[in-house]
């Protein structure tokens, strides 16, 4: 009897959290917001959270998923990718670092104001790779329940923002709700998943399924040794698992701390989004492309979102997908060289700044 309710009780949950992973998913779906795979399970996964019934995932199967998050990544990874990187390298470092900068300033100044913690602050504020950055932030000392908060809430405005100026340019009524899956070899990137997820879950490092994947993907993919392939049934529970694990992190104070901070978060969001948007003005000119393309280029957020809403428009989307992987590579490479001594010494500042007493009234009219 024990066991049996005790098997009711988890089956309950589950289906609980499933229900309302797919009601909100599907609310993301009618904005076409892919996003919405990971962001929606995240939400459910948190209102279970703080109600104290939330179910566990296990650690093998999150890592399996982070290695197919990690051959979604690598999939965009082509040698034509790489020859536009090489053939607009002056546009796409001024882009890349433009918005790495602009990006890492506003977190910067959210964590100089005490709003968030120093490196979670910057670790959220990094642009694009919402759900790569996601994992990876907790191995360099950020939050991942804050960091998450902070990229998801980006990216809904980022996708809301784009959308509107598509439709605005053409029309866009016709786009797909998922992005389009390039052929290549399932088999074989299945058995890289299931061997790079295994070992990566061996591993202490938090994303080194992600990481290993990414790397070991990369250089089969690029030598042409086969075409990484991730089929739609394999990445829509990667991200809901990814969603959930997420999501089930998250506490009270956790919460409360992330909606104190929303005000702050969303100007930041806001302004990053503006002045990516100007940067779009040079990239244009520079490389001689349309206005749209670069605005699509240039905007910190989700690939797979780009690529549904650019569907219906015509753009360079090669100049696109290039310019998105270059900045993802390269907050990937220099992020944590920039977010991890950064990030302690607003840290620091921010302790001195609290642990500092204010002079009572006397000493200040005798200052003054």
């Amino acid at each position: 009897m024990v066991k049996s309710a005790q098997f009711y009780r988890w089956a309950l949950r589950w289906l609980v959290l499933l229900g309302l992973s797919a009601l909100i998913t599907c609310f993301f779906l009618a904005i076409h917001l892919t996003a919405g795979f990971m962001l929606g399970p995240m939400i459910a996964a948190i209102i279970l959270a703080i109600s104290g019934h939330q179910p566990t995932i296990s650690r093998p199967l999150f890592a399996v998923s982070q290695a197919v998050l990690a051959s979604v990544v690598v999939s965009s990874l082509s040698l034509s990718v790489v020859m536009d990187i090489g053939h607009h390298w002056g546009v796409m470092l001024f882009s890349v670092f433009s918005v790495i900068i602009v990006s890492f300033f506003s977190g910067a100044v959210l964590a100089w104001f005490g709003i968030m913690p120093g490196t979670t602050a910057l670790w959220g504020s990094s642009p694009g790779g919402a759900s790569t950055m996601m994992l990876i932030c907790g191995s360099f000392g950020a939050d991942p329940r804050l960091a998450a908060f902070m990229l998801y809430f980006r990216v809904i405005l980022v996708a809301l923002a784009t959308s509107l100026v598509a439709w605005l340019v053409t029309d866009t009524h016709h786009a797909p709700y998922l992005p389009p899956v390039l052929k290549g070899d399932t088999l074989p990137t299945l058995g890289l998943i299931l061997i790079t997820g295994t070992i990566g879950s061996r591993l202490k490092f938090p994303a080194a399924p992600l990481l290993l994947t990414m790397a070991v993907g990369a250089i089969l993919q690029l030598s042409g040794l086969f075409t990484i392939a991730t089929p739609q049934w394999l990445r829509i529970p990667a991200y809901m698992i990814i969603g959930w694990s997420i999501g089930l992190r998250f506490t009270k104070p956790v919460l409360q701390h992330a909606f104190r901070a929303l005000p702050a978060v969303a100007f930041a969001s806001t302004v990053m989004i503006t002045v990516c948007a100007l940067l779009a003005f040079p990239v244009a000119k520079l490389a001689h492309i349309d206005l749209l393309s670069a605005y699509m280029a240039t905007s910190p957020g989700g690939l797979d979102t780009i690529i549904i809403i650019s569907t219906g428009v015509k753009v360079a989307l090669p100049f696109i997908i290039a310019l998105q992987t270059a900045r993802l590579l390269a907050v990937l490479a220099f992020g944590p060289l920039i977010a991890k001594p950064v990030g302690r010494w607003l840290e620091n500042h921010s302790r001195r700044k609290k642990a500092s007493p204010c002079p009572p009234n006397g000493q200040e009219k005798a200052s003054q």
